[in-house]
């Protein structure tokens, strides 16, 4: 249970970590001075969206098997 525990705390704390970091870049965007830097920060902010979107996924992944072994260990 311990290492599940661990697991689903590391994939919250990657999530957390990306999703701050894209509410920056967006209010980074709400500052930029040029269309490169604009750019730049869009593609960043894609980025990290892509990578909550795979952590996402992964944590649902490991909610189920929970899910799957609390419904097997009951029956």
């Amino acid at each position: 249970m311990t290492e599940r525990n661990n697991k689903l705390d590391e994939i919250s704390h990657q999530l957390n970590e990306n999703i701050l970091a894209v509410k920056g870049t967006l209010e980074l965007m709400d500052a930029s001075v040029t269309e490169d830097d604009l750019h730049d920060l869009l593609l960043k902010a894609m980025q990290r969206m892509d990578s909550i979107q795979g952590l996402s996924n992964d944590m649902l992944n490991a909610l189920q098997r929970c899910l799957d072994k609390m419904g097997s260990s009951n029956k």
